[in-house]
C-alpha cells in the first residue's frame, strides 16, 4: 500500500514538472514573439520620424513656385512665392511691430552705451527712417517671409540705429551725421565691444533704384552690405514665404549670396 502510494506521489511530481516546463516554455515563447512585434514597432516608428525629418529639412531641390496663398493649404508647411501683394503674408511685413524682446533688449543696448556715452538726439531729415532687408533670387530682389524669427529689419529712431534681427535686436548711438542728403547719408556710431573695441561703427545708405538703397554697416570686427527697401515699398517686390504653422522647419537656403564688399579700415573711413 505503502509502495502504491509512492508510485502515485512520484507520477504527480513528474505531471507537475511537465507542466511547469510547458508554461516555462510557453511563457518564453510569447516574450519572444512580443520581442520581436517590438522590434517590428521600432521600425516603423524610426521610419516615421525619417518621414518627419524630411519635413523638417526640406530637399536641396525645392523649387518654389508662385502660388496665391488663398489656392494653397496653409494648415501645412508651404515654401512658395507670393506675388500677390496683398495677402496677410504682405500685411504682416507691413504691420509688424516690436516684440516685449526686441523692446527689452534696445533697451538693454540703450542703457549700456549711456554708461560710456552722451546721449544724443539727433534726428535725419530728408530720408527714410525705416527699412527692411532684400534678398537676391536668381538675379532679382525679393523679400523674405522667415519660418523662425523676421529677417533683418533697420531703423533711425531718436539718436540710434536699431537693428531687428531674427534672433536679437539692438541699438547703436548716432554720433555724427557726416552726409544728409535725399539719396544718401553716413552716420558715425557709437556701438558696443563685442562689435568694436574702440567702440567705433560707421553706417552708410545710399539710393540706388527707385526702390532699393544699399547700406554699408562697418565697424572693426563687421563689415557687411545689405540691399534695403523701405516699408512703404515692400508691395513693390514677390516674396518667398516659408509658412510653417504646427513646427519649426529650416530656412530657405537657395537665395543668391550676398554680395560682401571689401574690408575698409577704420582709418580709410576718417580721411
Amino acid at each position: 500500500m505503502v509502495s502504491s502510494k509512492r508510485i502515485l506521489l512520484k507520477m504527480i511530481n513528474k505531471a507537475v514538472k511537465i507542466i511547469v516546463l510547458f508554461f516555462t516554455f510557453f511563457l518564453f515563447q510569447n516574450c519572444l514573439n512580443n520581442k520581436r512585434e517590438s522590434v517590428k514597432t521600432v521600425g516603423v516608428k524610426s521610419n516615421e520620424l525619417k518621414k518627419e525629418q524630411l519635413l523638417i529639412f526640406p530637399k536641396e531641390d525645392t523649387i518654389l513656385e508662385r502660388n496665391n496663398p488663398d489656392s494653397l493649404d496653409l494648415s501645412k508647411h508651404q515654401i512658395f512665392i507670393d506675388t500677390t501683394r496683398s495677402s496677410k503674408f504682405y500685411k504682416d511685413l507691413i504691420n509688424w511691430s516690436e516684440s516685449k524682446w526686441d523692446i527689452e533688449s534696445i533697451k538693454s543696448s540703450v542703457e549700456e552705451l549711456s554708461k560710456d556715452f552722451k546721449l544724443k538726439n539727433i534726428e535725419i531729415s530728408n530720408f527714410p527712417n525705416h527699412f527692411i532687408s532684400l534678398r537676391k533670387l536668381e538675379g532679382n530682389f525679393i523679400l523674405y517671409d522667415r519660418c523662425d524669427g523676421i529677417d533683418p529689419r533697420f531703423e533711425i529712431r531718436k539718436g540710434f540705429f536699431i537693428f531687428y534681427g531674427p534672433l536679437e535686436s539692438h541699438a547703436d548711438l548716432i554720433s555724427k551725421i557726416r552726409i544728409n542728403s535725399e539719396k544718401r547719408i553716413e552716420l558715425e556710431l557709437k556701438t558696443h565691444k563685442a562689435f568694436s573695441s574702440d567702440e567705433k561703427s560707421f553706417l552708410i545708405i545710399e539710393k540706388i533704384d527707385d526702390y532699393i538703397y544699399k547700406m554699408e554697416y562697418k565697424s572693426e570686427n563687421y563689415n557687411r552690405l545689405y540691399y534695403i527697401t523701405t516699408i512703404e515699398n515692400i508691395r513693390k517686390f514677390d516674396l518667398v514665404v516659408n509658412n510653417c504653422p504646427s513646427m519649426k522647419m529650416s530656412e530657405f537656403e537657395k537665395f543668391d549670396g550676398y554680395i560682401k564688399s571689401d574690408r575698409i579700415e577704420v582709418e580709410d573711413l576718417l580721411n
